[in-house]
């Protein structure tokens, strides 16, 4: 049983099981608010999604099989331990939730590595070095720019329609 009630709890997402296997259930708040800070270390879609990944070899553990190389598998896990151990220490700048389980930690610091790859790399650089194996991404050597384009009323419609927005996709825009 899944325990919603009790002072607390807020459910942001969760993976299915039994009939739901498979599947991905997100609060839309949470979605929203994820993908809105991106500074903060925290994804509720890139969390969940990274538990269904890890569930794909048959068990929720912290180690995606079907991503990760076999050669990678036991630096890997006394990674794992090392990190969580720093986490319970108090010597860690990831998030405290990582330090449940594997599982757990596998998706937090997943979080961290999309959201904030060059401080990832730069206060843990042995745990950047394996989650780019582990996701065949170089995601420090990006640049990710959200700068959101201003569009004005009278603006011609991005959708290249020639109408001004306002009269174009602006109508379901302001209304």
């Amino acid at each position: 049983n899944f325990d919603t009630k009790g002072s607390g709890r807020r459910i942001a997402g969760m993976v299915g099981s039994g009939y739901m296997e498979g599947k991905m259930i997100l609060s839309k708040p949470a979605l929203r608010h994820g993908f809105k800070n991106e500074s903060d270390k925290k994804n509720t879609a890139i969390h969940e999604f990274v538990h269904l990944i890890d569930k794909s070899d048959g068990s929720v553990d912290g180690i995606p099989s079907v991503l990760l190389e076999k050669q990678y598998s036991i630096p890997w896990i006394d990674l794992i331990n090392k990190k969580i151990d720093e986490i319970y220490d108090g010597k860690s700048d990831i998030n405290p939730y990582g330090g449940t389980n594997r599982a757990e930690f596998f998706s937090v610091v997943s979080e961290y590595f999309f959201e904030r790859p060059k401080l990832l790399a730069k206060n843990h650089p042995d745990l950047y070095n394996l989650l780019e194996k582990i996701f065949k991404q170089d995601m420090a050597s990006r640049s990710l720019s959200r700068k959101k384009v201003k569009i004005g009323r009278n603006t011609p419609c991005p959708c290249n329609s020639g109408k001004k927005f306002k009269k174009c996709c602006g109508r379901i825009h302001y209304n």
